[in-house]
C-alpha cells in the first residue's frame, strides 16, 4: 500500500455552483473512480470539516460571518462586497458546509504530514487559490492552500507553495507577500490575458518577504518545451535555493491545451514533468487540486500526478473497468496540440524575456 494518504468524500460534490458553472464537482468523483479502478491499494481517508479557527487565521471575521449567513439564506447587505453574486461566485445552497469540507481536507492533509503519518498527502477538492482575506473570487470561497501552509508551519520553518495551475495563485501570494518563511512560486498564463490579471515578475514580495514571491507569466499558446524550460531555468532553481522543508503543490490541470478557459498548450505528460521535479526534491508534499474544466483531462492528469507522488507505478492505459475508458484510454496525450508557427515563435520570445527578468530580479536574493 502507498505511504501517502488520499483524502476523499462524496461530500466534496456539494461544492456545486450550478449546472451552468464551468467548475463541475463531478470531475472529483471521476478522478476518484479512475484511481480506484486501477485496483492498487491506496490509503483513503474521509476529511473532517475545517475548524473555524483555521479560517480565522486566513480570513476576516466579517467575511466568515457573511459566508455563514448567506449559506443559511439570511439577508446580508451588499453581498457583492464579499465577492458573491457574480457569475464566478454565485451564492449556492450549503456553501458553508461545502467550503468547510474542502478546506478540512487540506487541513487534514497537512496535519497528517505534521504528525508524521505520511510524507505525501492529496486533496483533489482543494487548491482554491483565488480566495482573498475578505472576499471570494475566481470560483474560490475560502483559501484552503493558505490553511494547509499554516498547518505545515507548526512543524516546518520554511514552506514553499508551488502553483502549476494556468491561473496565477494570487490569494496565496497575497497572504504571504511579506513573509520570508514562505516562498510562493506560480507559473501561469500571463495576467495580460487571463484572470486574475496579476502574477507578473515584478511582484517580488515586500519588506522581509522581498524575493519570496516568484512569478513566471507565460504567453498564450506556450507549449511543453517552452513551459518546462521556464520552469527549470527560472522557477526550479529558486525553489531549490529556498530549500523548503515542506511543499504545498497546487496542481490545476487547466494549462492543458484542451481546457476551455485558458490558452496555454501543455500536454498531460509535459505538465507532469513539473510534478516529478517537485517530488524529486525529497521533502514532504501536500498535493492539492485546483482548476481544470475539461472532463477528459482532469481525472487522468490528477491520477497521473497521484501516481508520481504516491509511487504507485500505474500503467498509462486507463483500466477497461473505468466507466470513461472508451473516451479516455490513456493518462497521457497521444497527439501534440496544434499550434500555429507564429504563435510558437511569439511564445518563445516571451518566455525568454520572462526567464531573463526572473534571473535579473530574483536570483540575487538567493545568491544565484
Amino acid at each position: 500500500m502507498s505511504d501517502g494518504i488520499f483524502y476523499y468524500s462524496d461530500e466534496f460534490l456539494s461544492y456545486d455552483m450550478g449546472p451552468q458553472h464551468p467548475m463541475k464537482p463531478a470531475r472529483l468523483k471521476r478522478t476518484y473512480d479512475l484511481l480506484m479502478s486501477y485496483g492498487v491499494p491506496v490509503r483513503v481517508e474521509k476529511p473532517r470539516p475545517c475548524p473555524v479557527s483555521d479560517l480565522q487565521a486566513v480570513h476576516s471575521t466579517d467575511f466568515i460571518w457573511a459566508v455563514d449567513r448567506l449559506s443559511s439564506g439570511d439577508h446580508v447587505p451588499f453581498p457583492e462586497r464579499y465577492g458573491f453574486g457574480t457569475g464566478d461566485n454565485p451564492i449556492f445552497p450549503e456553501m458553508w458546509d461545502a467550503a468547510l469540507t474542502y478546506c478540512g481536507a487540506s487541513a487534514d492533509a497537512a496535519q497528517a504530514i505534521v504528525d508524521g503519518r505520511c510524507d505525501v498527502s492529496m486533496n483533489i477538492s482543494g487548491g482554491l487559490h483565488h480566495a482573498h482575506y475578505d472576499r471570494a473570487a475566481g470560483f474560490c470561497l475560502f483559501n484552503d492552500c493558505v490553511v494547509a501552509i499554516n498547518r505545515l508551519r507548526a512543524r516546518f520553518d520554511r514552506v514553499a507553495y508551488v502553483d502549476i495551475d494556468v491561473h496565477h495563485g494570487d490569494g496565496v501570494q497575497e497572504a504571504f507577500y511579506d513573509d520570508p518563511s514562505v516562498l510562493t512560486l506560480s507559473i501561469h498564463e500571463s495576467g495580460f490575458f487571463l484572470f486574475p490579471g496579476t502574477g507578473f515578475v515584478h511582484e517580488l514580495g515586500a519588506r522581509a518577504g522581498a524575493g519570496r514571491s516568484v512569478n513566471l507569466p507565460m504567453w498564450p499558446y506556450t507549449n511543453d518545451e517552452q513551459w518546462l524550460w521556464a520552469w527549470r531555468e527560472a522557477g526550479l532553481p529558486l525553489l531549490k535555493a529556498f530549500d523548503p522543508q515542506a511543499i504545498v503543490l497546487e496542481m490545476g490541470t487547466d494549462a492543458h491545451y484542451l481546457d476551455p478557459l485558458a490558452r496555454l498548450c501543455l500536454t498531460a505528460q509535459g505538465w507532469l514533468e513539473a510534478v516529478k521535479d517537485v517530488k524529486a526534491l525529497g521533502v514532504p508534499i501536500v498535493g492539492l487540486g485546483g482548476g481544470g474544466y475539461n472532463w477528459m483531462t482532469v481525472p487522468r492528469m490528477w491520477v497521473a500526478a497521484t501516481n508520481v507522488l504516491f509511487d504507485l507505478n500505474l500503467p498509462s492505459d486507463t483500466p477497461e473497468s473505468w466507466a470513461d475508458h472508451a473516451a479516455v484510454p490513456s493518462l497521457f496525450d497521444l497527439e501534440d496540440p496544434p499550434i500555429a508557427p507564429h504563435d510558437v515563435d511569439r511564445a518563445q520570445a516571451a518566455v525568454e524575456e520572462v526567464v531573463a527578468e526572473v534571473r535579473l530580479r530574483l536570483f540575487p536574493y538567493f545568491g544565484l
